[in-house]
């Protein structure tokens, strides 16, 4: 069993990793807390017996995408300076590190999308996570530190940001009065969170330097979304589009996940159906 580190274990990624984990017999902590943020030198000096570390899974980020244009250079010095930290904590203590990245290749070019298709950041979020990468990429060519990343779609699974999509349109659903989006057709790969998290466990055995994709396969529209949502909490509420495109939006996005299966065995077992049905237990069974 591994003895892991997790950036960013309070956000909802990490405390569901963390709680797989556990089950599964790992050591699992986070940063203690010192006052720091994760690109501030220091960060990790609590860390207790840093050198049994095994693996960092690196979560801690800024990560909503309409801040990151009002704040590029908060976004970027957090990401992309927090990463390097977690790396040179990495580097001092000879442990793997786990990226968790996000979706980098903007407008397709092709789909479905692989893990080879040109990364282009459209947005400042997406530009700190695709420095990210490459610093990742330096150190495990330049360092030999051995390294994963994770690039997953659009996550689901929560309902705590009421500025995302999905916990938006579940809680207008919950009003009972009418849903109101500003676009119904732009088309998402949507993972559920137990998806991604059974995938970060199985990146931890593999023993190459990679990076993965993280997705369902299928493209859903908002208009879709809308549907199983208001199917599955048993709604017939009007919809209302203010038919406003976002700056830069990306018209579609669909996951490869033919490599992923290939490397690790991995395929999503969530439905979309399946995953909002189960939102839906968890927030009956509180």
């Amino acid at each position: 069993m591994a003895r892991v580190l997790i950036t960013g274990m309070s956000g909802t990624i990490g405390s569901e990793l963390a709680s797989s984990l556990e089950r599964e017999g790992h050591q699992v902590e986070g940063v203690p807390h010192n006052g720091l943020r994760i690109q501030e030198k220091g960060y990790f000096s609590e860390v207790k017996n840093p050198n049994t570390i095994d693996v960092v899974y690196h979560l801690a980020a800024k990560s909503f995408v309409p801040d990151s244009w009002g704040n590029p250079g908060d976004f970027i010095e957090v990401n992309t300076l927090g990463t390097t930290r977690t790396l040179e904590f990495c580097r001092a203590h000879d442990c793997k590190i786990i990226l968790i990245s996000s979706y980098a290749y903007g407008i397709p070019k092709y789909l479905p999308i692989d893990e080879k298709h040109p990364l282009s950041a459209v947005n400042p979020y997406a530009l700190s996570k695709k420095m990210s990468e490459e610093l990742c990429q330096f150190y495990g060519a330049y360092y030999d530190l051995s390294y994963a990343i994770v690039r997953p779609f659009n996550v689901y699974g929560a309902l705590g940001n009421k500025a995302l999509l999905i916990p938006e349109i579940i809680e207008q659903i919950l009003k009972g009065d009418s849903i109101k989006v500003k676009d119904l057709k732009p088309k998402r790969d949507y993972i559920f969170i137990d998806d991604l998290v059974s995938l970060l466990i199985r990146v931890m055995d593999y023993d190459k330097n990679e990076v993965f994709n993280a997705g369902s396969g299928e493209a859903l529209s908002v208009e879709e979304v809308i549907g199983v949502c208001q199917r599955v909490f048993g709604s017939n509420l009007p919809v209302e589009s203010a038919a406003e495109v976002r700056k830069n939006e990306i018209p579609i996005t669909r996951c490869d996940t033919r490599f992923v299966t290939d490397e690790l065995g991995w395929q999503p077992l969530f439905t979309f159906e399946d995953g909002i049905r189960k939102m839906k237990e968890k927030m009956e069974n509180g």
